[in-house]
């Protein structure tokens, strides 16, 4: 695990520890979606995904639309509103081994991440395209 790795996880890990006393992880995700780590998410997302066959945002997108969400993916990326997906549809279009590697990555429980995924993932994917087309943290 590189330092970059390290500290995120650390910093991810206590900002976890402190949302179990005030609402939750959920609630830290909106939080940091909504404020100045906004910015800072979809690197700590890209790096989780880094060690998984996904590679990167880009390609957890391209699986998800693989597996039958194309037109939920679609709703993120253009400028309408964001469709719902479920942590069941989550699950199902990424599988249990690669649900299980991202949560390892995020210290994060492998039985709630497709829910938060289902959760937050439309905003993150819907930030990251403004004009229309993914625009990964790191360009």
């Amino acid at each position: 695990m590189g330092l970059f790795d390290q500290m995120m996880g650390g910093m991810l890990n206590s900002m976890l520890s402190q949302a179990g006393n005030s609402g939750g992880l959920g609630s830290l995700l909106t939080t940091m979606l909504n404020g100045p780590m906004a910015n800072a998410v979809p690197g700590i997302i890209n790096s989780a995904l880094a060690k998984t066959p996904y590679g990167s945002i880009e390609g957890l997108v391209a699986q998800l639309q693989q597996s039958g969400l194309s037109e939920e993916v679609a709703s993120w990326i253009s400028t309408g509103p964001n469709a719902a997906v479920s942590g069941e549809q989550i699950m199902s279009a990424l599988g249990e081994t690669q649900v299980g590697q991202i949560a390892a990555s995020l210290g994060l429980s492998p039985e709630t991440l497709p829910d938060l995924l289902a959760q937050h993932l439309p905003t993150i994917i819907d930030r990251l395209s403004p004009n229309g087309a993914i625009e990964a943290p790191g360009r």
